[in-house]
């Protein structure tokens, strides 16, 4: 009941508690410095969770051990003790949370929160200017994507570019993580590119007559190609990445062969809303069709719905029946182990679709 009680105190505040018993920061509009004051009490909140969630799940164990010893004094044994074959109901359940009695178990939850931070608005800002039309979204962690509809008549000379959009993504200290850029030339060929924070590059484009053709290169020169029959160019990038806004356009849907940068989807996203961006999108779009027997990179976390529904992005799953809360899997684990994901994803492309030299 202490942990329960704790998880009401934490959700009554400016945080919550998931069902993963990750704390997190409240989707709501908060300026930087709130935030900032937010996130160390997050981490203050999260130790004391982890204190009362320990107990709880020793408490557990304890009473397991206990039934296990009386059942033992009218003759039972413990059919899976001589065995490595775990036997569902008489071995200990595996992780389904993270574990805080583990480092790695205590890296996730940090992952958990740092990602939903990274994905979480707490503030934005449109303007216009005599290139284009802007939209800034704030992030919790300081982090910033800025999403541009320019002006094909912008300085002197006409562009040449028609529905040009680009999306820029800015770390706390200001430096480029990724940018994502679609348009249209005067001849109806449509273009576009993500590059990511390691060089490395993804480039499509539809010609007039429904051509297509796609490429990925590494920022070491190695370059792999993107079939035109790939399902990379007929599926949904948002049925792809499960709940997070992509800003990317149902190119499908309206006729385009290529994903697109869009500005009207991300027109209305305010405060407290979640938004991954195209260059994630891509990136896990394209890891999913090339390395379509392996799930595990594109369930980054379940902290922001990303691929929800494949193994390794379940930290959501609850509590175990047959244990503790702590009764809990290795599906926590995975790709939430790895390295911060924006800067993760590019480096995963190139590996799958680029040979190595």
């Amino acid at each position: 009941m202490d942990l329960l009680t704790k998880a009401d105190a934490v959700d009554a505040s400016k945080l919550w508690v998931t069902d993963a018993w990750v704390v997190l920061i409240d989707p709501i509009e908060m300026s930087l410095e709130e935030a900032d004051r937010l996130a160390k009490e997050a981490n203050l909140q999260q130790g004391e969770v982890n204190q009362l969630l320990l107990a709880v799940d020793a408490a557990d164990d304890s009473v397991a051990q206990a039934i296990q010893s009386a059942a033992g004094k009218y003759g039972w044994t413990n059919p899976a003790a001589n065995t490595f074959i775990p036997i569902p109901g008489l071995v200990a359940p595996t992780d389904q949370v993270p574990n805080p009695g583990s480092l790695l178990g205590l890296h996730q939850q940090m992952m958990v929160r740092a990602e939903d931070m990274a994905m979480t608005v707490r503030a934005t800002e449109k303007f216009e200017d005599d290139q284009g039309r802007h939209k800034v979204l704030y992030m919790q962690d300081g982090s910033r994507q800025v999403v541009t509809e320019w002006d094909p008549y912008r300085g002197s000379m006409p562009s040449m570019k028609l529905f040009e959009t680009t999306v820029k993504h800015y770390d706390r200290e200001g430096k480029v993580i990724s940018t994502s850029h679609s348009w249209e030339d005067l001849s109806g060929t449509k273009r576009f590119s993500t590059t990511w924070a390691d060089g490395t590059t993804a480039y499509a484009e539809e010609w007039e007559d429904k051509y297509k053709t796609g490429r990925v290169t590494t920022s070491d020169g190695r370059t792999g190609d993107i079939p035109a029959d790939s399902p990379f160019f007929s599926h949904p990038i948002e049925t792809t990445i499960g709940g997070v806004l992509s800003g990317v356009d149902k190119y499908v849907d309206d006729g385009h062969g290529i994903p697109r940068v869009s500005a009207a989807a991300v027109d209305e996203i305010g405060a407290g809303a979640k938004y991954g961006g195209p260059a994630l999108a891509i990136g896990v779009g394209i890891y999913d069709v090339v390395v379509a027997e392996d799930k595990c990179v594109a369930g980054f976390s379940a902290a922001f719905g990303a691929a929800g529904g494949y193994a390794g992005g379940v930290l959501g799953g609850g509590v175990s029946s047959a244990g503790g809360p702590l009764a809990v899997a290795g599906a926590a684990g995975g790709s939430m182990a790895g390295s911060w994901i924006f800067g993760w994803v590019g480096k995963k492309v190139g590996e799958a679709v680029c040979p190595a030299p």
